[in-house]
């Protein structure tokens, strides 16, 4: 928590670059709540000569200004909306109406969905049925009775962690059921139990029962209480681990990962940085990978499949430290069969290499580990690209980065937090990209 004075409109010396949630306080009651992927650059705007008429009226009226730095823009996102609700501050009333709010809904159906909406509350429209729904009047439109959290301020922020969450705790997002299970259950976004509905009602109480488990987490996260939940996950996995439930203490172990992943290292939601200071970056960046030569352009793999089927690599461009999409290729993998993703990696690369028309890149940052690099490595040594190319690896799970000179990772959380971000920007787009072309294959493969 750090404060400065802003009486006569005089802008706090030392503010933070981090993530976190700022107040604006008339005495001590909070007149404005706002949240920042970096505080100093978004509170210098309230001191800008052009700011509108509103925010100047509140820098007038505040008579000070704290913050609450938190471990990502995921979390001051939460946060925010957590706290404009508990304190309905005076200024984020008047600057922004019920309309330009976010809220998440969550139907109340036997497998609820979740959406995200401006308007949670339209009760004057509706009338109860007796079917337990809500009908709008004059028309055979049902609108199914949801709970919602909210407000959030951010629509892109709130889709990315609802996104980000739904590949921990899978839930569906179909508008009816069908018989055949949705693509979202073949590639692991939802469980699929509502998509064909268990004929036995014991089986389906049970399978509900995991639907539920996934939502009530989903829920507690976005109401704030993200700690409370990851304790309980850590000691229900411990339960697990001493009664010989081997997967499904497996299983609450990626979740727990994959939580801690989203809150300790997505530091921002758009990634990489709208302004970055590419010399200065490049500069640490060489220092790091001990290069020698600039580092211009850097290309991201990463490899998309189910089980091996309908498989798929990516090439994505970073240029100036910006992605530079008309770069982007995708690539059907051919040669290889069954799960086998350094092999895959190996033909991406090769058939990669083969198009010397592409700028050869002086940075390659691949989305795996050791076998992985070594299998790309093979590669650079037979079109004698080894010396001009430095090449890295990055492993999800450990959040480690493997380097041709080092003989062990470097952990992520080690690093200097703008490398940090260029080679988390450079995995997840590439992992983005793959995972959109293997969807497009996967439709291909379903409809035929």
């Amino acid at each position: 928590m750090g404060c400065g004075n802003i009486e006569n409109m005089v802008k706090p010396k030392h503010i933070p670059t981090i993530s976190g949630v700022y107040f604006f306080k008339n005495r001590e009651r909070p007149i404005y709540i706002g949240k920042a992927g970096n505080l100093k650059k978004r509170l210098a705007s309230y001191w800008r000569r052009d700011a509108p008429p509103k925010t100047q009226q509140l820098v007038r009226e505040a008579v000070s200004l704290s913050w609450q730095e938190t471990d990502s823009e995921i979390e001051a996102l939460i946060l925010e909306a957590k706290l404009i609700k508990q304190h309905r501050p005076k200024y984020n009333i008047l600057m922004r109406d019920d309309k330009n709010y976010f809220y998440v809904g969550i139907t109340q159906e036997i497998f609820p969905r979740i959406f995200v909406t401006h308007q949670p509350n339209i009760k004057s429209l509706l009338r109860i049925t007796n079917k337990n729904e809500l009908r709008i009047r004059n028309s055979s439109t049902f609108v199914i009775r949801s709970n919602y959290i909210g407000p959030f301020t951010g629509g892109s922020a709130l889709k990315t962690t609802l996104r980000l969450l739904r590949r921990i705790f899978p839930y569906c997002t179909c508008k009816a059921p069908h018989k055949r299970l949705c693509l979202n259950a073949e590639i692991g976004r939802c469980l699929g139990y509502c998509c064909a509905l268990d004929a036995n009602r014991q089986s389906q109480n049970a399978k509900r029962a995991e639907y539920l488990y996934n939502i009530k987490n989903i829920v507690a996260i976005l109401q704030g209480k993200k700690q409370t939940l990851l304790k309980e996950l850590k000691k229900t996995m411990c339960e697990a681990s001493r009664k010989q439930e081997y997967e499904r203490a497996a299983l609450l172990r990626n979740q727990i990962a994959g939580l801690e992943d989203v809150f300790a290292h997505k530091k921002t939601l758009e990634l990489p940085r709208a302004k970055t200071n590419w010399p200065a970056l490049q500069q640490k960046l060489r220092i790091l990978l001990g290069m020698t030569k600039p580092i211009e352009r850097i290309e991201g793999y990463d490899i998309s499949n189910i089980s091996g089927t309908d498989a798929t690599g990516s090439m994505v461009v970073f240029t100036g430290g910006k992605p530079d999409k008309k770069e982007y290729r995708t690539f059907k993998i051919k040669t290889v069969r069954g799960a086998n993703d350094p092999a895959m990696i190996k033909e991406v690369i090769a058939r990669r290499l083969q198009h010397p028309e592409w700028q050869y890149p002086d940075l390659i940052v691949i989305d795996g580990g050791k076998a992985q690099l070594r299998a790309a490595l093979s590669q650079l040594t037979t079109y004698n690209l080894q010396l001009t190319t430095h090449l890295t690896a990055l492993a999800k799970r450990e959040e480690e980065l493997y380097t041709e000179k080092r003989r062990m990772p470097i952990p992520l959380k080690t690093l200097d937090r703008d490398i940090l971000h260029l080679f988390q920007a450079v995995r997840d787009e590439a992992h983005r990209f793959a995972k959109k072309y293997h969807h497009v294959l996967r439709r291909k493969t379903v409809q035929s």
